[in-house]
């Protein structure tokens, strides 16, 4: 299924709604959602990528060109290091749409996955060209600043993104790490305990308790 997606052309320019924090899933196993879409969204935030991506597989097989699809299926690729098909199909969002701030941002994923920072930048940089206000976009660039080690910058950039996106999930998670190792402990706290409330099933929420309970002693 997957080379007829590559290869397919023709496909319309559907609007995207971008997910803000993918790992913001609260509903209990018993509860999943039905639609494969969404199934595949809770799946994803819970480090279930194998299970997401047979998911997004299913959904792209009736709809080709749903580039949300397409990006958190490139998302649940990068998670299971299968980095040059999450890149075909990022790039292959870009063919649809060459403005597309999730086809440059899963780009940027994939540059950060690969260590090269100064291409990861460029690409978070060529997404809020086309549109400033992106929560995603602002949030990789957060990402990039922090593989970097820069982290004053990592926290402007999660700020930015959590003003745009207050539920941001992962924004407050590595907003709530910087703080740490900043020495401020009370917006630590703050975050990391705000993570929790959002994705209280993502692959990081026993580690973040943990430092939870070390942080209050």
């Amino acid at each position: 299924m997957i080379q007829r997606l590559m290869i397919h052309s023709g496909c319309l320019i559907l609007g995207i709604v971008l997910i803000a924090g993918v790992a913001s899933a609260q509903t209990p196993d018993q509860e999943l959602p039905e639609d494969p879409y969404e199934r595949g969204i809770v799946l994803l935030g819970r480090g279930k990528y194998a299970e997401a991506r047979t998911l997004f597989d299913q959904v792209l097989e009736s709809e080709p060109c749903r580039k949300e699809a397409i990006y958190h299926r490139g998302a649940a690729l990068l998670g299971l290091n299968n980095i040059d098909e999450a890149w075909e199909g990022f790039s292959r969002i870009l063919e649809m749409d060459p403005e597309s701030v999730l086809g440059y941002v899963g780009r940027a994923q994939v540059w950060i996955k690969r260590k090269n920072y100064t291409e990861a930048m460029k690409s978070v940089d060529d997404a809020l060209k086309w549109d400033p206000k992106s929560a995603d976009a602002l949030y990789e660039k957060g990402n990039v600043f922090g593989w970097q080690k820069k982290t004053d910058d990592a926290i402007t950039f999660y700020r930015k993104t959590l003003e745009i996106a207050p539920n941001h999930a992962y924004a407050h998670y590595w907003l709530g790490n910087a703080y740490n190792q900043k020495k401020r402990k009370d917006l630590a706290i703050v975050h990391l305990d705000k993570f929790l409330a959002l994705a209280p099933h993502a692959p990081e929420a026993e580690q973040v308790r943990s430092l939870l309970n070390f942080l209050r002693r």
